[in-house]
């Protein structure tokens, strides 16, 4: 059973409107996994890929490459573009998550429904566990974020908003 701070955040009309919000940024979530995934992908390819070109266009050992300096620039390069690619497609999506949350949602709830989901999953991950140094780090997150909300919604009470 959820302690009364979270069942004064987790009703049924918060969870409704949850329900909503993580269907309105279902496609900002998949760009945010699309990245992850092609993050490690590209670094991969960042390093193959210079190699294999050293090999068919030399002719010589692709394991020499490393150590010549035009090829090693663009192995670092490219593992900084994959990196930095992936990294801006993923605070890009946060960005309109956050966006849609603030105009859409927050007039109506008084708090950021991007914690109100993180606080949802975090919930449920704390059902789930099976040893004691899980429960208490997700025990310290369910109530960070619990805390979290309640302080924003007192905020937009207090001035009027909500």
């Amino acid at each position: 059973m959820l302690p009364s701070l979270q069942e004064d955040i987790l009703n049924d009309k918060h969870i409704d409107m949850l329900n909503r919000f993580e269907r309105d940024v279902a496609a900002y979530d998949k760009l945010s996994e699309l990245s992850m995934v092609t993050s490690s992908v590209g670094i991969i390819c960042s390093v193959l890929v210079p190699l294999l070109l050293y090999h068919l266009f030399v002719q010589g050992n692709p394991y020499s490459a490393l150590t010549v300096f035009p090829y090693l620039y663009w192995v670092i390069g490219g593992i900084l573009m994959t990196v930095l690619l992936t990294r801006f497609a993923i605070v890009y999506a946060d960005r309109k998550k956050h966006q849609i949350s603030r105009t859409k949602y927050r007039p109506i709830t008084g708090f950021c429904m991007c914690d109100l989901s993180i606080l949802r999953s975090h919930t449920q991950k704390l059902e789930r566990t099976k040893t004691m140094g899980d429960r208490l780090r997700y025990v310290k997150l369910v109530n960070y974020y619990s805390e979290k909300i309640l302080r924003q919604r007192d905020t937009m009470d207090k001035l009027g908003v909500a």
